[in-house]
């Protein structure tokens, strides 16, 4: 493996090398991919059809926040599962929504 070479020829971190020196991140480098050697299984991942990027996780985040969030918009804990659940209301495009407020009336839960 390049990396283990590399570590190799460096040799050891020195205790007064910086965070950033280059022998510290090979070292880190390198037992950071022998401790995540079997979650690193890529060729099996794909085979599976699995996912192996961060894409879809920050694409799901970016659509929370646009729903969520917005500009301007800060949701507390307690208002923001409401909220969410109102949205997906709202973005289903069937007729959930108009049931939503034709059964539910908010005036009459908060006396």
């Amino acid at each position: 493996m390049a990396l283990e070479t590399l570590t190799d020829r460096a040799g050891p971190p020195h205790a007064n090398d910086p965070a950033n020196h280059p022998r510290r991140v090979l070292h880190q480098t390198l037992g950071y991919f022998q401790r995540h050697a079997e979650h690193m299984n890529y060729p099996e991942y794909r085979k599976r059809g699995w996912p192996i990027g961060s894409g879809i996780t920050e694409a799901g985040v970016k659509q929370f926040n646009k729903r969520v969030k917005g500009t301007e918009q800060f949701w507390h804990d307690q208002g923001v599962e409401p909220i969410l659940a109102l949205r997906s209301l709202w973005l289903s495009g069937d007729d959930r929504w108009n049931h939503y407020w034709l059964h539910h009336n908010p005036l009459r839960a908060a006396a």
